[in-house]
């Protein structure tokens, strides 16, 4: 047992305690071997070891075996350091743990600095506290503020998400995690991926940019954006900048709905705003206006500002238009007038399947018009307040002049084929027939026709 020790100043380190010790000089350094139940000692630092080399000049050690360094609070554990007194830093090989109140971290090596109480570790990180874990390939952590910065296939788990990205900035006290490259945030009813995140945790919200994913694990919907604000407690999401809705079916008839901004309800009855430059696709139910809303729980779509729809061989047309497909299958259509007079007439135009008579379309316009379908074709159309219509007759497939029909309350009915099989008309009906013969004199297309071929496409 060593009984007297030299003694050193202040800021130099100095040895208490070792079983065995031997000194030598080496290139004008002096030396000391110690070995066996070593203790050092700098200020409040105080430094175990089975045995270690001490370059006093230097002012520097060596550690080896069952290394143990304390700090206050703050356990420094490893099987190999190197302790550097002049700027109280350790680094630490084969593996180190730390220990404070706050948290544990272990790591394959990593420096601890003890006047900034940072610490800087590399391979296989994990961070535990009760309220938080993460795993990490480096770590920089401030003990003072409980802050973290990690690199390389970041997580970080909390009681409201779990969070992946390649770097990631953890701000304990704040609540608020900073995630970059690759990101994902899952929670209780959302999966969010995207280039960038910032994650609040006590508040349960999220902002991501760049390549924006969110999929709802309630209803099969999956959102695309650039930049997206999440609102986890009260389930409400906005994206902005070519935004996109896929919801999924099992059947084909998937719905694709894309805008400049959306705006996600998933509480019930959830429901999605598109907004601006809005397109909107299902199976042949195509569409474009300026707003549209997509009712999930009751399966249907409202369109608004300048709507037109394509629903296999027809376009509709009106100041609104509402559509209803339960159990994904199309079965009414809405198309309304507003009461103001500068609005427009709603408008339904057929373009002929039969490609001889392409440039024949059958025309229906009026106030409010309802279209009914069965297994997603026309059944029925109902028109009121000033209905006009146009359908062209034929007979053994060859021409046959056209219909012109007007009234209040019409009701036109179609044939399995969605040719027009019957005209009703309630109140004031007047009708014209025009033979094929002459009906290049009569007018061919009722005020407002506005044939449009820039439907919307899958992309």
């Amino acid at each position: 047992m060593l009984a007297n020790v030299l003694s050193f100043a202040q800021d130099k380190i100095e040895l208490k305690n070792a079983n065995e010790l031997s000194g030598k000089v080496v290139d004008g350094q002096n030396i000391r071997e110690a070995n066996g139940s070593v203790e050092f000692i700098q200020g409040n630092v105080k430094v175990f070891c089975n045995s270690a080399t001490q370059y006093i000049d230097a002012n520097r050690i060596e550690l080896r075996g069952n290394v143990r360094i304390y700090q206050d609070t703050l356990t420094l554990l490893t099987e190999k350091a190197t302790y550097f007194g002049d700027d109280k830093r350790a680094i630490c090989e084969g593996g180190v743990t730390l220990k404070d109140p706050n948290a544990t971290i272990r790591a394959n090596n990593g420096v601890y600095s003890f006047n900034d109480k940072k610490a800087v570790f590399k391979g296989d990180v994990i961070v535990v506290n009760p309220d938080y874990r993460i795993t990490s390939g480096e770590l920089t952590y401030l003990r003072d503020s409980e802050d973290s910065f990690a690199e390389g296939n970041v997580i970080v788990t909390t009681d409201s998400a779990v969070i992946k990205a390649d770097n990631i900035d953890f701000y304990k006290r704040q609540e608020k995690t900073f995630a970059s490259g690759n990101v994902s945030i899952e929670s209780d009813s959302t999966i969010i991926t995207a280039d960038t995140a910032t994650n609040f945790s006590n508040e349960k919200k999220s902002y991501a940019s760049g390549k924006v994913k969110i999929v709802s694990l309630n209803n099969n919907t999956v959102v695309y954006g650039n930049n997206i604000e999440n609102f986890e407690k009260e389930n409400y999401t906005v994206l902005k900048g070519n935004a996109k809705l896929i919801q999924v079916e099992e059947s084909k008839d998937t719905l694709h709905i894309y805008s400049d901004t959306m705006e996600a309800y998933r509480s019930k009855p959830d429901y999605y705003i598109a907004k601006s430059n809005v397109e909107i696709i299902r199976n042949e139910f195509l569409s474009k206006c300026g707003t549209g809303i997509y009712y999930k729980t009751n399966e249907t779509i409202s369109l608004s500002n300048k709507p037109i729809v394509w629903q296999d061989n027809l376009q509709l047309t009106g100041d609104s238009i509402y559509a209803e497909l339960p159990n994904n299958k199309l079965q009414t259509i809405y198309v309304r007038k507003l009461s103001a007079d500068s609005s427009s007439v709603s408008f339904v135009i057929s373009k002929n399947k039969d490609e001889y008579f392409k440039d024949r379309y059958d025309q229906i316009s009026g106030g409010d018009i309802t279209l009914k379908f069965s297994e997603d074709k026309i059944n029925v159309i109902d028109v009121n307040q000033n209905a006009n219509s146009i359908y062209f007759v034929y007979e053994e497939d060859k021409a046959n002049g056209l219909n012109k029909v007007e009234g209040e309350n019409m009701f036109i009915y179609f044939d399995e084929e969605e040719k027009v099989s019957k005209i009703k008309v309630d109140i004031d009906p007047k009708g014209e027939y025009v033979p094929e013969q002459i009906i290049s004199t009569a007018g061919l297309t009722l005020p407002g026709f506005n044939l449009r071929e820039d439907k919307p496409v899958k992309r």
